[in-house]
């Protein structure tokens, strides 16, 4: 899982020998999946989890403790909903397939925060800085206004590729972040462009991202690489 001072690539392979993300990695839906892709997959390949089903909720919550020692920071809140997720649905006795009782129809308004600070701040931070060497910031980063729809292609399907933000260099994959419903995605990706002073960098002709544009951008089923490209070309048309 992801934390704030969590070292990807030692946790990666001392405790879960985690190879290349895998693409068709599908937990078991219920109440608490969005967290654990969020906080879980950067790190790890969720195959490991799969492989992992069945084993009491105790060795869960004592693999959680164990993860302390690499880093792990997370809420209480927000720990206990992962391990409430983990005991139950890849637990000894799993809800059957398709019990999981469906998401109610939404109808207020998403907060984008929220959204960004269960499935984005462990690796960016809170304060959109991002991590030295390891995550890239959010905050004054251009990026996110490289086209109407670039961060949430990001959210959505992932980048892999070496890039550069604000003179530093990053090179670590990101997962695609699409188990988030298209308003969570839309919600979240206003939230980034409002916040940390990215507001005045703001283009004054670009449209607000909405779940209809990211239902429509989901579509599309890019891959992590498509992405990278169509970075590269957007910031060749800007300089």
């Amino acid at each position: 899982m992801r934390g704030t001072s969590l070292i990807a690539g030692a946790v990666g392979c001392v405790l879960f020998a985690a190879g290349a993300l895998a693409q068709n990695d599908e937990l078991p839906p219920g109440p608490g999946r969005a967290l654990v892709y969020g906080q879980c997959r950067t790190c790890h390949d969720l195959q490991y989890l799969k492989e992992s089903a069945g084993i009491p909720r105790d060795s869960w919550d004592d693999l959680l403790n164990s993860m302390k020692q690499y880093g792990l920071r997370i809420p209480p809140d927000q720990r206990a909903r992962i391990l409430d997720y983990l005991g139950t649905y890849l637990g000894p006795n799993p809800p059957p397939a398709g019990a999981a009782a469906a998401p109610a129809a939404k109808t207020a308004k998403v907060d984008g925060g929220a959204v960004f600070n269960e499935q984005c701040a462990a690796c960016h931070q809170p304060n959109g800085e991002g991590v030295a060497g390891q995550f890239p910031p959010l905050a004054h980063n251009r990026d996110i206004f490289l086209s109407a729809d670039f961060p949430a292609r990001v959210a959505l399907f992932g980048l892999k590729g070496k890039i550069a933000v604000n003179g530093h260099d990053f090179d670590a994959e990101m997962p695609p972040l699409d188990v988030l419903s298209d308003a969570e995605i839309a919600a979240a990706v206003s939230y980034v462009r409002e916040s940390w002073g990215n507001a005045s960098l703001r283009p004054k002709d670009m449209p607000a991202i909405d779940a209809a544009a990211v239902a429509a951008l989901r579509a599309k089923k890019l891959t992590a690489e498509q992405v990278y490209a169509t970075r590269q070309q957007l910031k060749a048309a800007v300089k």
